[in-house]
């Protein structure tokens, strides 16, 4: 039936392929996943090793992530992706200050937090990356500007949220379990993480969002890095030790 059709066509606009990206990272795939969640996009992973990306990388396929399309073809450019998904799903705000915003969190010192919380503290050099107190002064007055841009909120477009902000998101949760969380918290002041974490707060509960932060691997980051020390401090400091008593 014509009804029938509708919905397979309906389905089948909302097939985005499959992202491709490294495994065991909470980086750039992250607001991708979030805005297809959001918007019922079906999306599918590939996930790469180091070896296996190197092996991958041309000039036809310069970085990663990338989304291969149903047709085959390559789509680059995280903010691209984002954007691509976002009119795909229908339902986030898609204009030229999302786009702004996606931009700002695709950068640095934005987007920065992503190296130190993934990857090990002896790899930083690599990646030339500022010593943590300058990448901190760098941010706070890039934050203090976001809490600012958020107005009344509860999102940077309002009542509806938009593409750039699903990015903005994975930045603060990045900053604010990474290294510095309370640097930054000091830098930035009281009065405009408030904001900042209400707008993070609001944005989590999102439908599909939640859902999708919910079902998300809990262990990440390359080993010794910040993240995959995540957790076990927690279960450390509630290891009581041995009891010990009589048998029977």
């Amino acid at each position: 039936s014509f009804a029938s059709k509708l919905g397979s066509e309906e389905k089948s606009s909302k097939n985005a392929g499959t992202l491709v990206y490294f495994m065991g990272l909470q980086s750039r795939g992250e607001p991708c996943r979030m805005i297809a969640a959001y918007g019922g996009v079906d999306l599918k992973d590939k996930l790469l090793t180091f070896e296996e990306w190197g092996k991958l990388k041309s000039e036809k396929i310069p970085y990663l992530p990338y989304i291969e399309q149903p047709d085959g073809k390559i789509k680059l450019e995280t903010v691209e992706l984002c954007k691509h998904l976002a009119t795909l799903g229908g339902k986030m705000t898609v204009d030229e200050k999302q786009t702004e915003l996606c931009k700002t969190a695709n950068s640095h010192p934005m987007q920065t937090a992503d190296p130190y919380l993934n990857l090990p503290e002896e790899a930083w050099p690599n990646y030339k990356l500022p010593s943590l107190e300058d990448w901190v002064k760098q941010l706070a007055p890039v934050l203090k500007k976001l809490a600012g841009d958020l107005g009344d909120g509860p999102f940077f477009g309002g009542e509806t949220p938009g593409y750039g902000e699903a990015f903005i998101w994975h930045n603060i949760e990045n900053q604010m379990i990474g290294p510095a969380s309370a640097q930054i918290k000091e830098a930035v002041g009281a009065e405009d993480m408030k904001k900042l974490m209400a707008f993070h707060a609001k944005f989590k509960e999102l439908p599909g969002v939640k859902e999708y932060l919910a079902g998300r691997p809990k262990k990440f980051g390359a080993p010794g890095s910040f993240a995959s020390k995540l957790g076990s401090e927690e279960k450390s400091s509630k290891n009581a030790g041995t009891l010990v008593y009589f048998m029977g």
